[in-house]
């Protein structure tokens, strides 16, 4: 399996690779921790979180392969809402990620949501001092939070590369969730109810091969789209267009309430706006608003008049 790589050159029957000499653990991750909804005395106890957290994710290795290229840049806004016992809390969290745009082939100083999520309901147990480590056989509410969402985070980057290429990283995210089934905290966030966003329901999605064809399309938006505006704006736009619009189908004939799809446009709506502002028939537009009613209002504001 082809690893994630900088692209140097493209070709109709060939990819040119570069590849990079920055090998090891694959994120590069900004946390925040906000402690104010706390009493002074637990925010006392929580003073070495935020370097714990990211000491622990940006120190992990989390595939079994060298990462090539930089490493996937991520963030992770923690918002600690209660106390619920000693050393047990409740947060919420906003996980993002980007990836490198790629301009003649070359990385350039843009960059492309890839994941934006909401967490609501994650509850652990934090000891100050506590040694974070991975342990794949064990089960604990804190470390597999962020072990979820770092393959989620890889394995989603790996797909805008090469189609399927983040399988790995999913049917570990996936394990993670059927694991956690059975963990005496915070349990309910694997629970997927129809409509809503829960842990189990994006990786289930992932690795299900009725979605095959959504991943397949974000990979074309990026690889066969977004990577190639700044020479071939045209061929672009259409590979970006015709992608949204599979993914919009295929979300129609599957699931109309795919947390997958949900998860892709809230991510990219405004970069799809904004993308298409040159676009030779405005009408474009009306399309776009079609395939993501939910973010019709950002199409409408981004439309040329």
């Amino acid at each position: 399996m082809k690893r994630r790589w900088n692209i140097v050159g493209r070709t109709a029957g060939a990819v040119l690779l570069f590849l990079s000499p920055s090998l090891g653990q694959e994120l590069r991750c900004d946390v925040t921790v906000n402690t104010v909804a706390l009493s002074s005395s637990v925010r006392d106890l929580l003073r070495d979180f935020e370097t714990d957290i990211e000491r622990y994710l940006n120190g992990t290795k989390y595939t079994d392969q060298d990462m090539l290229g930089d490493r996937i840049a991520c963030t992770f806004d923690i918002f600690l809402t209660a106390s619920t016992g000693e050393n047990r809390y409740v947060a919420k969290v906003f996980i993002g990620s980007q990836r490198t745009v790629y301009e003649n082939d070359e990385p350039s100083a843009r960059t492309s949501p890839i994941l934006r999520i909401l967490d609501d309901k994650w509850e652990f147990l934090y000891l100050p001092g506590q040694r974070m480590r991975q342990d794949e056989f064990s089960t604990d509410a804190l470390t597999d939070f962020l072990d979820f969402y770092a393959y989620l985070i890889i394995g989603m980057d790996l797909d805008t590369y090469e189609a399927s290429s983040g399988d790995p990283s999913f049917r570990k995210a996936l394990n993670l969730c059927i694991q956690g089934t059975s963990s005496p905290v915070g349990g309910r966030e694997y629970e997927f109810v129809a409509g809503t966003y829960s842990r189990y329901g994006i990786a289930e999605e992932l690795t299900n091969n009725k979605y095959a064809a959504i991943r397949e399309a974000i990979n074309a938006y990026h690889f066969e789209g977004l990577d190639q505006m700044a020479t071939r704006e045209a061929d672009a736009l259409e590979a970006m267009l015709k992608a949204i619009g599979t993914i919009d189908q295929v979300r129609q004939v599957q699931n109309p309430i795919s947390v997958l799809v949900k998860q892709f446009f809230n991510a990219k709506n405004r970069e799809i706006a904004d993308s298409f502002q040159r676009y030779p028939d405005p009408r474009v537009y009306d399309r776009l608003g079609e395939y993501d009613p939910e973010h019709l209002a950002v199409y409408r504001e981004r439309a040329p008049r």
